[in-house]
């Protein structure tokens, strides 16, 4: 048995569902706040006795929809302006069920305009951040950018193959966000490119507190959570990057190992078996130092598929994408920072406000060596 402390948030959620600008009765609905690179997705299930115009549905060209979500100060008088915008985006698929009386709305955030639109344009005397700009304001999106240095001209040179052929808007921003070690992503009708946030940065953090002997029960902040490792991952992990610079005149390998610590967590854990996993890399066109941050860039990445977890709890409105969950109190090496990779929220007239958490990191007991 887990008991849940009580939650001042959790007393009175509502939300807000809004069809091209106009609020509307809903049944239930999800959205999926994911990790950077990919659009979030939403999905609304209306009755149609309740829509003022259910043929719409059948005929529209397009629909956006907005969701908001809060604990406004009185719950039965609220206003949209007193709850939070979770997704703005566009409707993708209408499943209309005549037998039920229910239509079912699913689609994307304004990512998707980006995702959708194809590009030849190299744009090489611009930076990197002029382009999310001009991209930005070519779909009516406001630019929330942090200014770069870089002509992307030198990326060009670098990466050519990559750049030549056509690619998706996004496909563009998302490629120059990882050569800047920055992340993009689209809230409401803004367009964020920007750093990284800092893993020093203030945490949203789970707490378990395991049975006592005065106490039968674990306390935690949600209604469970759940942690993976994966074995193969936990190995060392070696990345080698192979380029050849033409400017030199000369090919050479570079090389990223991620090493377990000597002290342990836990110290009778199992330790993972074999020789290290080895993944190598062929980027044609970098000098030295780039090799290496590519390897580092792409250790980080691998590695941290190494450790998972799952939180199911009452839904709030703190969490987002940008900010890392900190798990503490479990007594194991599973207490550690992690990379939210999705924020599932729902809401249903059933269920209340929910939200299904997914993280991300590799263990703590590995650091990354040069």
């Amino acid at each position: 048995m887990i008991n849940q402390p009580i939650q001042p948030q959790a007393r009175q959620p509502r939300g807000v569902v809004k069809i091209n600008g106009v609020r509307t009765q809903w049944v239930s609905w999800e959205l999926d706040n994911n990790a950077f690179y990919q659009a979030d997705t939403f999905r609304v299930k209306l009755a149609l006795s309740a829509q003022p115009d259910p043929t719409i549905f059948a005929s529209a060209s397009e629909l956006d929809v907005e969701i908001f979500a809060g604990f406004p100060a009185d719950p039965a008088n609220y206003t949209e302006a007193e709850l939070k915008s979770l997704i703005y985006g566009l409707v993708d698929d209408v499943t209309y069920d005549p037998v039920q009386a229910v239509v079912e709305l699913s689609g994307r955030d304004f990512t998707s305009v980006l995702v959708d639109t194809k590009t030849t344009e190299k744009w090489p005397n611009l930076t990197a951040s002029q382009i999310a700009e001009q991209i930005a304001k070519a779909h009516d999106l406001t630019p929330v950018v942090t200014a770069t240095t870089a002509k992307v001209g030198t990326y060009y040179e670098i990466d050519h193959a990559r750049l030549s052929t056509q690619r998706s808007e996004w496909d563009v921003l998302t490629y120059l966000a990882n050569e800047e070690g920055y992340m993009v992503y689209v809230r409401g009708r803004e367009l964020h490119f920007e750093p990284r946030p800092s893993p020093d940065a203030e945490p949203y953090v789970l707490t378990w507190q395991a049975p006592t002997t005065e106490r039968g029960h674990a306390i935690f902040d949600g209604k469970s959570v759940m942690f993976s490792r994966n074995l193969t991952l936990a190995k060392d992990v070696t990345v080698y990057v192979r380029s050849w610079n033409a400017k030199n005149n000369q090919g050479f390998t570079q090389k990223a190992k991620s090493a377990r610590t000597k002290n342990t967590v836990l110290k009778k854990a199992a330790q993972p078996i074999g020789e290290p996993q080895v993944y190598t890399f062929n980027i044609p066109g970098l000098t030295p130092e780039q090799a290496l941050q590519r390897a580092q860039s792409l250790l980080r990445e691998i590695t941290a598929h190494e450790v998972k977890m799952t939180a199911h709890l009452p839904a709030d409105n703190v969490l987002d994408i940008t900010k890392m969950i900190q798990v503490v109190g479990t007594g194991t090496a599973f207490d550690q920072m992690y990379y939210p990779d999705s924020i599932i929220r729902q809401m249903s007239l059933s269920d209340g406000y929910q939200m299904t958490i997914h993280g991300k990191n590799h263990s703590p007991e590995s650091v990354v060596q040069a």
